[in-house]
């Protein structure tokens, strides 16, 4: 099985048309179990940026199944305020551009992706004491984590059981700072499920490695943006995610603009795969 992941377009003024296409060109050179795409379409959640963000999808929707949760620049926190005014605005050209599902499930031969939306603009669900959060920082509840458990539990076995959210679920090592609200009380849960690998974005570094917590183990796959925002001044990345029956795989590929192409590199990690075995919840 293998997954193709890229995040963070930023279709608007951070787009890089190079970028993508050397996307889509890896793409199509080869078959593809699915693609995951986690978010930040768009810069500014304006109409022009998800038609020309519906366009990209559309083009990689045509190769393999693929699976795409809003990112907090696709929400139009400003229509909600703090958890004021209309809040069904904030991902109305959202969903009728790209899904109108936040939450999707995708299932596609021997894979099962689920979809979480962790852009709550500045609902309580990601709010926090420092301004500095507001508007960019994500949230999980309760609720949507059961939900993904039960999901995940309900795919067919020996699928590779994929769980894709925005936000970066593990501490970014170049920006320092966590993607999510309450970040270990998700990271518990998330270990809790039969979940064999993370997908996320939003902080614009490459990186996989493998999570272990009391309550069990992940692999977390976190693509680089496509965009011109890179941190670091280091190339666009996106992710490469190969599953046998005995392992996991996730390696970094990087954008090389002499050919530009995506090469395999500088990050790659596997582990051995391990059946996921969480009960349902109650």
């Amino acid at each position: 099985m293998r997954v193709l992941h890229l995040s963070d377009i930023h279709c608007g003024r951070p787009f890089v048309a190079a970028h993508v296409e050397a996307a889509l060109d890896l793409a199509g050179a080869s078959p593809w179990s699915a693609i995951v795409v986690s978010g930040d379409v768009s810069q500014r959640a304006r109409d022009v940026e998800f038609l020309a963000a519906r366009d990209i999808l559309d083009r990689f929707r045509a190769i393999a199944p693929t699976l795409v949760v809003p990112g907090n620049h696709d929400a139009a926190w400003w229509h909600a305020p703090f958890g004021f005014g209309e809040y069904a605005r904030v991902h109305a050209k959202y969903r009728h551009y790209i899904a109108p599902d936040l939450e999707p499930t995708v299932e596609a031969p021997g894979v099962t992706l689920v979809g979480l939306n962790s852009a709550w603009g500045t609902r309580p669900e990601a709010l926090t004491w420092y301004p500095r959060d507001w508007r960019v920082k994500g949230g999980l509840t309760a609720a949507q984590l059961e939900g993904a458990h039960r999901r995940l539990v309900a795919a067919a076995a020996g699928d590779l059981r994929i769980l894709v959210v925005h936000h970066n679920v593990v501490r970014g090592r170049l920006s320092s700072r966590w993607g999510l609200k309450a970040p270990h009380r998700a990271l518990d849960a998330i270990a809790a499920m039969p979940v064999d690998v993370v997908c996320t974005g939003h902080d614009h570094e490459e990186r996989a490695e493998l999570v272990e917590r009391a309550t069990g183990r992940f692999v977390v796959s976190a693509a680089n943006t496509l965009s011109d925002r890179m941190r670091g001044h280091r190339p666009s990345a996106l992710n490469v995610i190969e599953a046998t029956a005995d392992s996991i795989s996730v390696t970094a590929w990087s954008y090389d603009a002499a050919v530009a192409a995506f090469r395999p590199g500088p990050i790659t990690v596997t582990v051995p795969r391990v059946t996921a075995g969480a009960p349902a919840l109650p």
